[in-house]
């Protein structure tokens, strides 16, 4: 079997793992802000799970700051979409109310994608893309 029918038989999906300051906060703003599934928010807010279909971002509370600025700093997470401009527009409202510097609007790359980008409240920095001309 080659390998790429071997990995499309066992492998399901991803989530990439990002550490925070605070995982209640950090969740609930994938969810109010993002359309995220809320999947995992441990009792004790040591990490957190949110979704929307197979993409994935699990958030584990660090107080290194190391961590926290390997992902305020060096952190993103690319996300091909369907419809950018469409997704952007109906986001638009809620990250309007976001601080200033936090959101880029939609524009086209040269490496041929349509983007805009979000950064989470630890400054992860979110890429929905879609390639231009879908």
């Amino acid at each position: 079997m080659p390998d790429n029918e071997l990995s499309e038989r066992f492998l399901q999906g991803a989530a990439t793992i990002v550490p925070v300051r605070d995982v209640a906060l950090t969740v609930a703003f994938y969810v109010d802000v993002l359309g995220f599934d809320k999947r995992e928010l441990s009792d004790d807010g040591a990490y957190g799970l949110v979704a929307c279909g197979e993409v994935g971002v699990m958030v584990l509370r660090s107080g290194d700051a190391a961590a926290l600025l390997a992902t305020s700093n060096n952190i993103s997470i690319y996300i091909w979409v369907d419809g950018v401009d469409a997704f952007y527009n109906a986001l638009k409202p809620k990250l309007d109310a976001l601080p200033q510097g936090r959101v880029r609007p939609p524009f086209n790359q040269p490496y041929g994608m349509r983007e805009f980008h979000v950064k989470d409240p630890d400054g992860c920095l979110l890429f929905f893309g879609q390639e231009i001309g879908d």
